[in-house]
């Protein structure tokens, strides 16, 4: 069960079945449309036009929090998903009941961080996104 003991204010991660467990924060990420510039034999100035193609979902990076006294924990689990090259369903659930669902891969995976004062050490997970993502909250 989440808290409201850190930054992400209870925001819980699960990856491909597997709890991460509270976050600290996200970056977002963003959806973009590829496109192809055209150059068309009738074109009379010149400037080039654009076709939209492809809807690209992004990626997102997660910043964890580490549970260092825990050899099997969030981070090992990230690890082991990473180096398989397994592609799951990455579910993130805000405090409110809001979430945002889709199907990622891991492409980065970073070291965890010494200790900060309160002895907090965070790792930061970067997903690349494919295909269409769904939010469902207010």
């Amino acid at each position: 069960m989440a808290t409201s003991g850190f930054s992400g204010m209870g925001a819980v991660l699960v990856f491909d079945g597997v709890t991460i467990g509270e976050i600290e924060s996200v970056d977002g990420g963003e959806v973009t449309v590829e496109f192809e510039e055209i150059l068309t034999l009738d074109s009379t100035d010149y400037y080039a036009d654009l076709i939209l193609t492809a809807l690209n979902s992004g990626q997102t990076t997660i910043n964890c929090i580490f549970q260092p006294s825990n050899t099997t924990g969030n981070y090992a689990k990230l690890k082991a998903k990473a180096e398989a090259k397994t592609k799951g369903t990455l579910l993130l659930t805000y405090v409110n009941t809001a979430y945002f669902t889709g199907t990622a891969g891991i492409i980065s995976l970073g070291f965890p961080s010494a200790p900060d004062a309160k002895g907090v050490q965070r790792f930061p997970a970067t997903f690349k996104r494919a295909g269409k993502f769904t939010y469902v909250g207010t």
